[in-house]
């Protein structure tokens, strides 16, 4: 009997031939087993189809679009092609820690309350060569955390604390109903997710670090250097004053200010990273 894996995991590529291999040898020694890799590959020019190929894994399907989708489109283009009850989705130059799935999954499970839509954990930061630079906590409380106060809480702290796409198993169900990525904001993408996801319930932030975030001189983070404050500036523009979430005012001069300070911090990281 041929049933449908319980997890998709989705990795939008794009002239990735670099650190793919890493991000999909992470995914298939998953220590959880009943998942489908998806890779929708938007027209790369290097070698990164021929990797893809190589991997003889009936888990691993793949999707070459038929004209360059953008990063919009072939994240969507990925999660669209999905068919588990939950998904993720990967980018191409990061990687997931074995117990990740199996953890993740787990919290599901046993949510006998049905309130969680989104799992997700501490990181590590990582540089080109895959090294550890440094642990990126979820700043607080963890576990079972209300979702609106989850995004109250990243607007005050002026940046993304709940983290990047890789870190967040999420509910299938949840995601018909949000909507997918848009990319209107290229930094807040991933936010802009988690921010309509949490209005239908809460997030579980598993107490471990499951998710390696590499940072490099190809990545977006890297490449969109200090205008990610300005794209944070003006996304804070989408919170009316009866906004669901109850961002008032001083939440957003706040989020400013904070927002001005991560801006100076991870132009720090990426000088000492790419400059010496």
């Amino acid at each position: 009997m041929i049933t449908e894996p319980l997890v998709s995991i989705c990795i939008p590529s794009y002239n990735s031939e670099k650190y793919l291999q890493d991000t999909i040898s992470s995914v298939l020694n998953q220590t959880y087993q009943n998942f489908e890799l998806l890779i929708t590959d938007d027209c790369s020019s290097d070698k990164t189809v021929d990797i893809i190929r190589s991997h003889n894994d009936n888990r691993l399907k793949y999707h070459v679009n038929a004209t360059q989708l953008g990063v919009e489109g072939n994240w969507n283009k990925a999660v669209s092609l999905a068919s588990g009850k939950y998904i993720k989705l990967l980018h191409a130059d990061d990687i997931i820690y074995p117990d990740c799935i199996s953890e993740q999954v787990r919290v599901f499970e046993n949510d006998l309350s049905s309130k969680i839509v989104l799992v997700s954990s501490h990181k590590n930061i990582i540089n080109e060569d895959g090294k550890v630079l440094f642990i990126k906590r979820y700043p607080g409380k963890t576990g079972h955390v209300n979702g609106i106060e989850a995004i109250k809480k990243s607007i005050r702290f002026g940046t993304n604390i709940i983290g990047e796409p890789g870190i967040g198993l999420i509910k299938a169900e949840v995601l018909a109903k949000s909507g997918l990525y848009c990319g209107n904001n290229l930094y807040m993408i991933d936010f802009d997710l988690w921010k309509r996801i949490l209005l239908y319930g809460d997030i579980f932030v598993i107490n471990n670090v499951l998710f390696g975030f590499r940072i490099s001189k190809k990545s977006i983070s890297t490449s969109l250097g200090f205008s990610q404050f300005t794209q944070f500036k003006q996304y804070l523009h989408i919170f009316p004053p009866d906004n669901a979430y109850g961002i008032n005012r001083m939440d957003k001069i706040l989020s400013m200010m904070m927002a001005y300070m991560w801006g100076l911090g991870r132009n720090l990281i990426y000088f000492i990273n790419f400059k010496f």
